[in-house]
């Protein structure tokens, strides 16, 4: 597989951020795009994914986790189940453990710890943060990450084209 292509996104309320990156080995880059949707927009997050590549995504969506009977609990419940409806091919990821094992360094290296665009509750971040954290739970993903990791660490590092 010379390239794969690996979605977060993140759910909201107010928000919901979604992460692209195109990793292609061959040319040795490590392509990010990002979108904010307002609101759980399964449709316009849809669409996105359909305009930014024609690759199949392996797609990473956060698990929402209902905390003490919060009002927002129901409407985010039925978010998530319309967004396992509505990606063709995703999977939910609980974050637990997300921000001890994805360390910012890497979010940095592969241009997906800053964004240009502002979010409701760094949505994009956190979209980003669960793609890598699905990617490292993949055993075929974790391998491209762990061979970026090791080219930089060798002094080849990969090209990073975010916009």
């Amino acid at each position: 597989m010379s390239i794969a292509h690996v979605i977060g996104v993140d759910p909201g309320l107010v928000h919901t951020g979604c992460v692209s990156m195109l990793f292609d080995e061959t040319h040795r880059t490590v392509t990010v795009r990002h979108e904010v949707v307002d609101g759980p927009d399964v449709d316009t997050v849809q669409a996105w994914i359909d305009s930014i590549s024609n690759q199949r995504a392996h797609i990473f969506i956060e698990k929402y986790v209902p905390r003490q009977r919060l009002n927002t609990d129901e409407r985010m419940v039925k978010a998530e189940a319309a967004f396992l409806m509505g990606l063709r091919g995703c999977k939910m990821i609980r974050n637990t453990g997300s921000r001890q094992t994805v360390k910012p360094e890497l979010m940095q290296l592969l241009g997906v710890w800053q964004f240009s665009t502002p979010t409701h509750h760094q949505d994009l971040r956190s979209a980003a943060r669960i793609a890598l954290f699905g990617m490292m739970k993949d055993p075929p993903l974790n391998a491209w990450l762990a061979d970026i990791v090791r080219d930089t660490l060798d002094g080849n590092t990969w090209r990073v084209d975010a916009r």
